[in-house]
């Protein structure tokens, strides 16, 4: 899982540079949050990991934070991608 955690993290990452390190406010990260950690199975609470993609999902608005990230998107697409992010 650690090796699928990091790969995919980089895609990420790689994609996110890529669109210019567009930003989701702090209404959109809970939003994102909510839908997660609102009874998503592959949400691990211990470590605020997406145990279908490896992210962080979590309610600071940090670089790390995949919920952060307006350009990105959930895998099992309970959310999508922001247009108009701040």
């Amino acid at each position: 899982m650690t090796i699928l955690r990091i790969k995919t993290f980089f895609k990420s990452l790689f994609f996110h540079i890529w669109a210019g390190l567009p930003k989701s406010s702090k209404k959109q990260i809970l939003e994102r949050f909510e839908i997660c950690s609102g009874g998503c199975e592959m949400y691990d609470n211990t470590g605020s990991i997406c145990m279908a993609c490896g992210c962080n999902v979590n309610t600071k608005k940090v670089f790390l934070n995949k919920l952060a990230w307006a350009d990105q998107e959930c895998p099992l697409g309970k959310w999508q991608k922001i247009n108009n992010a701040n």
